[in-house]
């Protein structure tokens, strides 16, 4: 019940956050894409328009982001190994 209940929640959240998304009808105005396009080599002087905008422009956001994969990454090896642990307990309780 309790699996149920909460697929539902998240269902519902998913549709919440679509329906909220989808009333945004304001259309931006494509300013700093042209300036990234136009001036990337000369303010960061990479031949490659990709790698100037990763690690000039957007380079602290570039870093936090690996940063909280890595966080992330570090609790599941933290935390995997505990419920491993319990679960073989759990079947060696059963066996016995």
């Amino acid at each position: 019940m309790k699996t149920l209940l909460s697929i539902l929640f998240v269902f519902g959240a998913f549709v919440a956050v679509l329906a909220i998304s989808h009333r945004h009808e304001e259309v931006q105005q494509p300013i700093l894409y042209e300036y990234m396009i136009s001036n990337f080599y000369e303010d960061t002087a990479a031949h490659n328009a990709i790698a100037a905008i990763l690690l000039n422009y957007r380079m602290y956001d570039t870093m936090f982001e690996a940063l909280i994969l890595l966080t992330a990454i570090i609790g599941m090896k933290q935390f995997l190994p505990a419920a491993q642990e319990l679960k073989s307990e759990k079947e060696d309780e059963s066996q016995s």
